[in-house]
């Protein structure tokens, strides 16, 4: 009678050989296969919320949202201090007297954004000539409330890779938000229903942030030597993350002052469909690669470049392809999922689809550079980008207007990729060759987005 994998374990003394049933639970959990299932749960509830919301607001409705949503972004950049890379690549991020000074600063600067943010409601409404977005300004404020009250332990789970936990928190609070955002807009049919909606992501993350885990209560409490290293390590994410804002941001205000509010809601669905891949692109790199790296050079891993490029090339591969998809395909996503009132959307997708093609590949540059020491990589990275919109967004919208500018901040991440390769060859981390191998598989997915094209037109008349 044969032997079970226990009672061989137990007869040769090695460790059982694991069934097909452990090996497919161990693929599926594996960080990168969660990541992507995320990401893709994400995406497909965000379309559904989009084809919801589409059918019964206006698109004025999300201009409004996307001033709003530039407005908390711009505050929450200009004093951005690092704490999850901060926490995440520190010998003693487990600790619980660094972990609770770490919560202080952070809801210390949590209040002092919401309080500054009530104070320039009404200044920025006036500053954009729309008198009547000042009560929803303020009311925004208080998802900064929500973010400082959140536990640390959001910031150890993914020093501690738990990405499965992290991910289904996530899709729960994109579950609550449309939900929320969607019940209010078929009753209120104003923006107000998709502003509670992004409350309601913040109140549940915060309540996860306790419920979710153990030791998640933290106390008030100044550490100096901690609050020293962390500004030590903020400097340079400061003000790199002041230089984001400036060149993420300035489109959106630019444009949201010079276009009707119904064109720069075209644009802003664009830009929320173009962000589908930086998603993944994000999450990636944040919750697999990073810590993943941050890990290898703590342990003093050999042959790093190595290590680094078999970690994400198969994933950077098909994430290239599937943006050029979307680039191709543009057409055909946004009449799939819009109304034909939102046509106008497919140009502007198909622009800003460029910089997301770019992103997985410079994010994960920028993750490699930081997890070696290299602090000061983002805010080269950032610079680069503010020098290209200063000088291509200048002349493409001295030349060809709104359209112009459009143009140049589709193209905004390439100058960023070129300056993180050009550091990574002086760390002795760069294998161009991969790189370029990586980028090639862009054309494919471009012409299978282009075929999708042909066969819609085809069906759909």
């Amino acid at each position: 009678m044969p032997f079970s994998n226990a009672a061989q374990a137990a007869e040769t003394g090695s460790p059982p050989r694991p069934t097909l049933t452990d090996r497919i639970k161990a693929l599926a959990l594996r960080d990168t296969n969660v990541v992507v299932v995320a990401v893709i749960l994400n995406n497909l509830l965000r379309a559904v919320s989009g084809m919801i919301l589409t059918r019964l607001l206006v698109p004025e409705v999300f201009g409004i949202s996307g001033i709003i949503g530039s407005i908390q972004f711009t505050v929450t950049l200009a004093t951005d201090l690092g704490f999850q890379p901060f926490v995440v690549r520190h010998q003693n991020g487990d600790d619980p007297r660094f972990l609770d000074t770490v919560w202080t600063a952070a809801l210390v600067r949590s209040i002092l954004l919401g309080l500054t943010l009530v104070a320039l409601a009404q200044p920025l409404a006036m500053l954009l000539e729309k008198p009547e977005l000042t009560p929803v300004i303020a009311a925004s404020s208080l998802t900064f409330l929500f973010d400082g009250l959140a536990s640390t332990t959001l910031l150890t789970a993914l020093r501690r890779r738990m990405v499965l936990k992290l991910s289904i928190i996530d899709i729960a609070a994109q579950v609550v938000q449309i939900a929320v955002s969607a019940v209010l807009a078929y009753f209120w049919r104003s923006y107000w229903a998709i502003l509670v909606g992004m409350l309601s992501n913040g109140a549940f993350r915060m309540a996860m942030s306790y419920v979710a885990f153990d030791d998640s209560v933290r106390r008030l409490r100044l550490d100096r030597e901690t609050l020293r290293e962390l500004w030590s390590f903020a400097r340079y994410v400061t003000g790199s993350s002041i230089i984001f804002l400036i060149i993420s941001q300035c489109d959106k205000l630019v444009l949201a002052k010079m276009m009707p509010l119904d064109d720069f809601g075209f644009y802003v669905l664009a830009g929320n469909l173009a962000s589908a891949p930086l998603g993944f692109a994000a999450a990636y790199n944040t919750r697999v690669l990073y810590p993943a790296y941050a890990q290898m050079w703590r342990e003093g891993e050999a042959d790093l470049k190595a290590r680094f490029y078999a970690r994400r090339r198969v994933p950077a591969l098909l994430y290239v392809f599937a943006s050029g998809g979307i680039i191709g395909a543009a057409p055909t996503i946004v009449r799939f999922l819009y109304t034909a009132r939102y046509a106008e959307a497919a140009v502007y997708l198909q622009i800003l689809g460029i910089s997301s093609l770019l992103a997985l590949s410079s994010y994960a540059a920028h993750e490699t550079l930081t997890a070696v020491g290299n602090a000061r990589a983002f805010l080269e990275a950032n610079t680069a980008k503010l020098a290209w919109l200063v000088l291509a967004g200048g002349i493409g919208f001295l030349s060809y207007g709104a359209f112009g500018l459009i143009v140049a901040v589709g193209l905004m991440e390439l100058p960023s990729l070129l300056l993180r390769w050009q550091r990574l060859s002086t760390f002795d981390l760069l294998d161009l060759r991969q790189e370029l191998l990586i980028l090639a598989a862009a054309p494919a997915g471009i012409a299978a987005g282009l075929l999708v094209n042909a066969i819609a037109a085809r069906i759909l008349g």
